[in-house]
């Protein structure tokens, strides 16, 4: 995997004035930050730092992750390009660093040390945030802990793949250890915060640590206690459930005699405490005939002072602009706050308060960064019916503060609505492993693979296998799809995909993601009028839904509104700064539509795993630019993925309403040399 002589140039004299290089602790290490956990990014003074391509950032995250270490150059040739003859390879990690260089401008001479058989990044001269988790899993700081939990937002370069088997393999190995890491980290601050009485952090990082692990079953215990010292005895026994579940479908295993024995103290403290809640029947207010909740003060997670204020003023601003609205029930502030101060249980809550659901949330700041979670609650029940995270860079604290009342309070009011409209029909699934599929399949859902949507409709289909009646698997599988029709296009594909949504309708009309699966499918089917209508549905039901508003900005641009949709492009990404990579493919789309081909290129380049049609898109803007050369090497790409692909079959599956935008389209990638 690459020479491991340790670099000793970096602190030489002689090489720091040759290739000018600052030494660690000078301004370098303040300006460039890199992130690995997540997708790859670098930014130099706050600024963002595009790296041009795949191998690209490959070779930057395998030199990052082993800084300091001169590495050979065959190493890394055999390692990215691996299958060309040894002159091709050396030509290519040449050209590769010149990529670099050019994107990182003038920081590249100091963060990478080049000799004629090594290269090496210079330790010190940037901050890594992998390398801070590194650091956390073995501290004891509480500081460094909860630093290194706010950065794990992914796998390690997630999405990045470059083909070559032993990039691949080094990079499944590193993954794992990261994910590991993260693992400690989490299990570190579950005990802290659990032993500190902080029950609902503890329960935040227990949940997180599931999430990368969902075999420990010790971690499962650790919740159901968390959840029973709250006193929401049904979501320790759901905990219990999906413990049970997960270790059977992964291990054909049961739960150990002390979680059985713990889910049975549960029972009986459950059963022991809905006595006196009967004898206390006659205290129950009524509920309202309409919409109807209470806004708990938000939790402020961490020692920060100013996320306190912050919490109870985001929490005041909720309640009062929902008090705005008449067809709902708010209770007033003082109330909710004054009940959230000796309950926990959403049932009791509920009771006291005379309301169908709770809104909670907590605060948490970061460096320059608020993060609000915000989760509508059911007091039925005491399960979720909505919840969001909003991710802000600090500025205005105030005018932040307004800005993220305003949205939850529009998502919250048009959720509430729909609820109570869809009360008597909605149905919820009738067992448990029908919803536990469900959340499976959303799971492979969001990773945007071929593989992972195939893995996706086999829990789907077992979610209706399990209750047929339930509208959700199948509002999924009409949209896994469409998007898995894009892929071959097959013809007739879209027939079935709409079957499955009409399904989905017939069992609840109020379902926001059926709604948006029969947009994008009708659109590709031509029926302009039918999508606008599921469009305009799906965005009434969930208006702060990023894909929602990704695919709105699709539908705009094909009704010949291309900067209408790419504001909704754009405000996708700002709803969830996590967004999909290949919601930079809708934002080129309209860029190119438009006639922007430079900020179109700019898009299309970010695109972690560019398919066939990316690089149809490449060839055209590079050739409306004037590079021919660079067209020419997007266009021998295409026809290497897609040797069949012709001008003709893609006209078909470009839904434009308007002909003349059509054309106007078509001839850019004509202007390219992809002809009929």
């Amino acid at each position: 995997m690459g020479g491991g002589r340790e670099l000793k140039v970096v602190v030489n004299v002689n090489t720091v004035q040759n290739q000018g290089l600052r030494s660690p602790a000078g301004a370098t290490g303040l300006r460039i930050r890199i992130r690995l956990l997540g997708p790859i990014s670098i930014t130099s003074d706050g600024g963002p730092i595009a790296i041009p391509s795949k191998k690209a950032r490959a070779l930057i995250g395998y030199l990052v992750l082993r800084e300091g270490t001169a590495i050979a150059r065959t190493s890394l040739t055999g390692m990215l390009w691996g299958e060309r003859s040894e002159d091709q390879a050396r030509a290519s990690l040449r050209q590769t660093l010149s990529e670099l260089r050019g994107a990182l401008e003038d920081t590249a001479q100091h963060l990478i040390i080049a000799t004629k058989e090594t290269l090496a990044w210079v330790p010190g001269s940037a901050w890594i945030d992998a390398k801070v988790l590194e650091a956390a899993a073995t501290s004891k700081d509480d500081g460094a802990l909860r630093e290194a939990a706010e950065l794990v937002v992914g796998d390690l370069m997630e999405g990045l793949s470059v083909g070559e088997a032993s990039f691949e393999q080094w990079l499944v190995t590193e993954r794992e250890r990261f994910r590991l890491l993260a693992c400690t980290v989490y299990a570190q601050l579950v005990e802290r915060t659990e032993h500190s009485g902080k029950l609902e952090e503890a329960l935040f990082f227990g949940l997180k640590l599931l999430s990368l692990d969902p075999l420990q079953e010790h971690v499962h215990r650790t919740l159901m206690r968390l959840y029973a010292a709250q006193g929401r005895h049904d979501a320790a026994l759901a905990q219990f459930e999906r413990c049970k579940t997960v270790l059977a479908e992964e291990l054909s295993a049961m739960p150990d005699s002390e979680t059985e024995g713990l889910a049975k103290a549960l029972r009986s403290r459950r059963r022991a405490a809905t006595v006196p809640a009967v004898n206390r029947m006659a205290e129950r207010l009524a509920l309202p005939d309409r919409p109807s909740i209470a806004v708990l003060p938000f939790t402020p997670i961490g020692a920060d002072q100013e996320s306190g204020y912050f919490a109870e003023g985001v929490a005041d601003d909720i309640t009062t602009e929902l008090s705005r609205n008449r067809d709902l029930f708010v209770v007033a502030r003082h109330s909710s706050f004054r009940v959230a101060q000796d309950n926990s249980d959403p049932a009791a809550i509920g009771n006291i308060l005379g309301v169908r659901h709770i809104l909670t949330g907590s605060v948490r700041r970061a460096y320059d960064r608020l993060r609000l979670s915000v989760h509508l609650i059911r007091c039925a029940t005491g399960d979720e019916a909505w919840a969001e995270r909003y991710d802000r860079e600090i500025g205005d604290l105030f005018a932040l503060q307004l800005d993220i009342a305003r949205i939850v309070t529009a998502t919250i009011a048009g959720r509430l609505t729909a609820l109570a409209e869809a009360a008597s029909a909605a149905k919820a699934p009738e067992n448990f492993d029908a919803y536990d599929h469900v959340l499976r399949a959303q799971h492979y859902l969001q990773r945007y693979t071929r593989a992972d949507y195939a893995i996706a409709r086999r829990h789907l289909e077992r979610a209706i296998e399990a209750d047929p009646s339930y509208a959700r698997p199948y509002s999924l599988l009409c949209l896994a799809g469409v998007y898995d029709w894009f892929w071959d296009m097959a013809e007739g594909g879209l027939t079935i995909v709409l079957a499955k949504g009409e399904k989905a309708l017939s069992l609840d009309d109020h379902d926001a993601k059926a709604h948006l699966a029969l947009g994008i499918t009708q659109l590709f089917s031509y029926n302009h009028d039918r999508a606008i209508y599921h469009f305009e549905r799906a965005v009434t039901l969930n208006p702060n839904d990023d894909l929602i508003a990704a695919e709105h900005g699709r539908l705009l641009m094909y009704l010949d509104r291309p900067a209408d949709g790419l504001d909704r492009v754009r405000e996708a990404r700002r709803l969830n700064p996590f967004h999909p990579n290949w919601y930079w493919n809708l934002e080129g789309r309209c860029l190119h539509t438009e006639g922007r081909y430079e900020e179109a290129i700019a898009a299309f380049d970010r695109i972690d795993v560019p398919q066939f049609w990316t690089e149809a898109y490449l060839a055209a803007c590079h050739a409306m630019c004037g590079r021919s050369e660079r067209a020419a090497h997007h266009v021998a790409r295409l026809r290497e993925m897609r040797p069949d692909f012709r001008l003709a079959i893609f006209k078909g599956i470009l839904p434009y309403q308007n002909k003349a935008t059509l054309e106007r389209f078509l001839d850019t990638f004509r202007k390219a040399g992809i002809t009929d």
